[in-house]
């Protein structure tokens, strides 16, 4: 093979690795994706059921119950998801997460909330970072890293790494309030084995309560 023919075959395979490439962020990005009502989503701590939007709710809006609880949350968007104690609320047009969509590297998006309660206030910066797989019940997806940094007024900051997958329509990953790693274990849609076993948290794992079993 003539040294002309490499150098050919050798652009010919970087342009084949570049178009394989963009496609698959192409494909791990795209628009919002909102999760399908009824879907539960099981992770290693905690479990959510998404539940009917209020009427004329917007397309970043979404409603959760935390399994094994009689809570019901509300929340704009998905890097939100919480335990329900959330104080927090929007200083200017919650619409203004949409923005952050579709996910593209290092896109960056800053919001400022406050406490309910206290009237404190806290910018919220989101930071897209790239492309990591999530091994989610033994399939890899394709996951957006976003880096979260809440700086509040007395000068303290708090962090959160999210992994987002469009495909799932939700988080594949995050870390909590304690930096451990909450990993997505389970999704469940009407009709699937095990949708209608109820689970229960215990000792920062999630069990199905039937049987004691360790969802996994």
């Amino acid at each position: 093979m003539t040294a002309r023919l490499l150098r050919c075959v050798a652009l010919a395979l970087a342009v084949s690795g570049f178009a394989v490439s963009a496609l698959a962020q192409g494909e791990a990005g795209g628009a919002y994706c909102e999760p399908a009502v009824g879907t539960k989503y099981l992770y290693t701590d905690r479990g959510y059921l998404i539940e009917p939007k209020p009427a004329g709710a917007s397309s970043l809006e979404y409603r959760y119950q935390i399994l094994g609880t009689q809570r019901h949350v509300e929340r704009y968007g998905q890097f939100l998801f919480d335990d329900g104690g959330d104080r927090w609320a929007f200083e200017s047009n919650p619409q203004g997460l949409s923005k952050l969509w579709p996910l593209t590297l290092r896109k960056r998006l800053e919001v400022e909330r406050y406490d309910r309660y206290t009237r404190n206030h806290a910018f919220v910066s989101f930071m897209v970072e790239g492309v990591e797989p999530i091994q989610v019940e033994g399939l890899s997806y394709s996951s957006w890293k976003v880096e979260r940094q809440d700086r509040l007024e007395d000068k303290s900051t708090t962090s959160q790494t999210l992994w987002y997958s469009p495909q799932l329509c939700t988080l594949t990953q995050f870390t909590d309030s304690l930096q451990r790693t909450i990993t997505l274990l389970r999704i469940l849609h009407p009709g699937d084995r095990d949708y209608n076993r109820p689970v229960v948290r215990r000792h920062a794992k999630l069990y199905f309560s039937d049987t004691g079993e360790l969802v996994k």
